[in-house]
This record gives structure tokens, C-alpha cells and sequence, in this order.
């Protein structure tokens, strides 16, 4: 018997990294927008917010510097 196969469309996201600049900690969060990060880090009910700073993994980072062939 046959099985039709659908085409599944992925949506892609992005990797937000948040950094406590006091104990040195990372939490990597996985989100397609910038505000679903912040909801995910506001589950977490961390204390002291400002000690907190909000990083963005790029998908296109350069590897071999400016002069690279």
C-alpha cells in the first residue's frame, strides 16, 4: 500500500542567549521572534533582570576572517 507524503514547512528560529553578567550563567532559548524569547525568559521568574543581557546567534557568521578566498 502506498503512503502519500506531505510537505511539512518548517518555520525557522533563531537561538537567543541570555547572560547574567553576575554569576556568569548562559540560558540558550530557541524562538522565531525576539518576543517569544523574552516570554520563554520570563517563565524562568529569574530575580534582578538588569543583570541579564540578551544575546542572537546569527546564521551567517564569518568563520575565516575579512580576507578569507
Amino acid at each position: 500500500m502506498k503512503t502519500k507524503s506531505k510537505k511539512v514547512e518548517i518555520e525557522d528560529s533563531s537561538v537567543y542567549i541570555f547572560y547574567n553578567t553576575v554569576t556568569k550563567v548562559m540560558l540558550f532559548c530557541d524562538a522565531h521572534h525576539f518576543d517569544g524569547a523574552e516570554r520563554k525568559f520570563d517563565l524562568c521568574g529569574f530575580k534582578h533582570r538588569s543583570d541579564w543581557k540578551i544575546l542572537l546567534e546569527c546564521t551567517w557568521q564569518p568563520t575565516e576572517g575579512k580576507n578569507a578566498k
